[in-house]
């Protein structure tokens, strides 16, 4: 009874501009052990440019073909994904998500209290409209206060996904915050931070994130101008050569400080001007939210973040120490993962969505 999971098999389907990443989990869980985990399948899939872009999908039908061909598998070790049972995510540039308080007992809220007072912030037109979703979070300081993390998406975007999984032939549990998903998968999940806040840098193909988790839960997430794309493309178009040695050259010399050719050069120049909007950020967090606590620790993920001495540039001009954090430490299983780092920090926010897919309400769960 207690290992039983409502949705058997699910997994989770990150869908960005130029891949869909698929993780899915088997929960093996147990009374005394609290929630487990262990790998069932990982693979991905590469989109060509224009399916979707800036994560708006704008070739349906050919998505839908990319989506059932990564679920076939390629044979051998890859078998078909049986299972309809999918969580997926919005992507980051078109949702919303802010903490907020409401003087009420946890008991006594409701959802036109978190409607009233979410249309102070949301940035969405009314004539757009949108959906909203909400979680509630005891305040143990304030018995009559309670914090809301709520969530919110335009309907044109929602709608274009919730129809894309269905024409794949696949049953939606639910729709994921792609912040909240990475923070799943890279905050650790039974530590308590006491005195002290996180934040998540996610460098991907064609955007970063950063995301700030703090008192218990994400506080605030930014998209940042700076890609594994962006990189490759002032290589290319610096040095008149095709994108394919661009991006050998990238990941070649990278910012090794040994490596000061004219390829560094335009790699670093576009690092500082990712640096100074991640300072520019932590800043806002700092003076416009209350009761922060300082950010001793900057976790990083996404193909992005393995950049030769990226991480060492970013901790030197910070002065917050920076490192690729570990993706499968939330799966809480010793057994051993055959799967490369440098391929799993790309399934950071499949991952999330995996273990949300996976989870077992029987059990307590102390995952975002």
């Amino acid at each position: 009874m207690f290992n039983s999971v409502p949705f058997p098999e699910a997994f989770g389907l990150d869908i960005s501009d130029l891949s869909i990443k698929l993780v899915q989990l088997e929960n093996i869980s147990n009374l005394k052990g609290g929630p487990s985990f262990t790998l069932k399948s990982i693979r991905s899939i590469s989109l060509p440019l224009g399916l979707i872009i800036n994560g708006e999908i704008t070739q349906e039908a050919q998505v839908v073909h990319y989506i059932q061909k990564l679920l076939q598998g390629r044979g051998g070790k890859e078998k078909k994904i049986k299972s309809p049972w999918v969580v997926i995510n919005l992507p980051e540039t078109h949702t919303f998500i802010k903490l907020i308080v409401i003087n009420k007992n946890i008991g006594e809220i409701i959802q036109d209290d978190v409607e009233i007072e979410a249309q102070k912030y949301i940035p969405f037109t009314e004539k757009d409209g949108h959906y909203l979703d909400w979680e509630a979070i005891p305040a143990t300081d304030e018995p009559n206060k309670t914090k809301i993390i709520m969530a919110a998406a335009p309907k044109i975007i929602t709608d274009s996904y919730i129809n894309l999984i269905e024409k794949a032939g696949l049953n939606l549990i639910a729709i994921d915050i792609e912040s909240l998903s990475i923070a799943r998968a890279m905050v650790t999940a039974d530590k308590q931070y006491q005195n002290e806040a996180r934040a998540l840098l996610d460098i991907g193909g064609t955007k970063s994130n950063i995301i700030i988790y703090d008192n218990d839960t994400v506080q605030f997430s930014a998209i940042l101008p700076f890609s594994g794309e962006l990189l490759t493309t002032a290589i290319e178009q610096k040095f008149a050569v095709s994108h394919e040695r661009a991006e050998q050259a990238k990941y070649q010399y990278g910012l090794k400080y040994q490596n000061q050719t004219k390829i560094w050069m335009v790699i670093m120049e576009q690092t500082k001007k990712f640096i100074e909007q991640i300072q520019k950020d932590i800043y806002f967090y700092y003076s416009h939210f209350p009761k922060t606590n300082t950010i001793n620790h900057i976790t990083m993920c996404g193909g992005g973040s393995m950049l030769q001495d990226l991480d060492k540039v970013l901790t030197n001009e910070l002065k917050i120490e920076c490192k690729p954090g570990r993706v499968w430490k939330n799966l809480n299983s010793n057994r051993v993962i055959q799967v490369p780092y440098e391929e799993s920090i790309k399934y950071a926010t499949a991952i999330g969505l995996a273990l949300r897919a996976a989870d077992n309400p029987f059990i307590k769960n102390d995952s975002i």
